[in-house]
């Protein structure tokens, strides 16, 4: 298939300010659609980019480094510790799931190995929090 000289000769400008995180939200929290899951879930979580979150996150990383070396980290260990970071930095309420949301409920879900599904959803929902869809300027000549 062939491209058309107009084709080949036009690319799309992304507007530069559709780049720009919003730090209000990352440290805040915003409500994000878990997807990965299910629609009508959503959880109410900050930026995997909020500092008290990096702070602590990289101490346990450093500690679990220590104590395991080159081995992995048990599943139950990482359950464990990946939990309460979600529940102590990230995730500030949930809704579309049958049981309430309170911060006890959570830590005991997220510290759960069987729970491995939501916890991954927060860490994504968590991880987009702050970010806009791409926009473009419009389509313009190649230089």
């Amino acid at each position: 298939m062939e491209t058309s000289p107009e084709t080949a000769s036009t690319k799309k400008i992304v507007r530069l300010e559709s780049l720009k995180a919003d730090l209000q939200k990352e440290r805040e929290g915003d409500w994000i659609k878990a997807v990965d899951l299910d629609p009508n879930i959503r959880w109410f979580v900050r930026s995997t980019n909020f500092p008290d979150f990096r702070l602590a996150r990289d101490a346990a990383m450093k500690k679990l480094g220590e104590k395991y070396g080159s081995d992995p980290i048990p599943d139950d260990v990482n359950a464990e510790v990946m939990g309460k970071l979600a529940v102590e930095h990230l995730l500030l309420g949930w809704e579309g799931l049958d049981a309430g949301y309170t911060p006890e409920a959570a830590a005991e879900i997220l510290t759960d190995e069987a729970y491995r599904k939501v916890r991954y959803s927060i860490y994504i929902a968590a991880s987009r929090v702050g970010t806009s869809e791409v926009q473009y300027v419009g389509n313009t000549a190649k230089n």
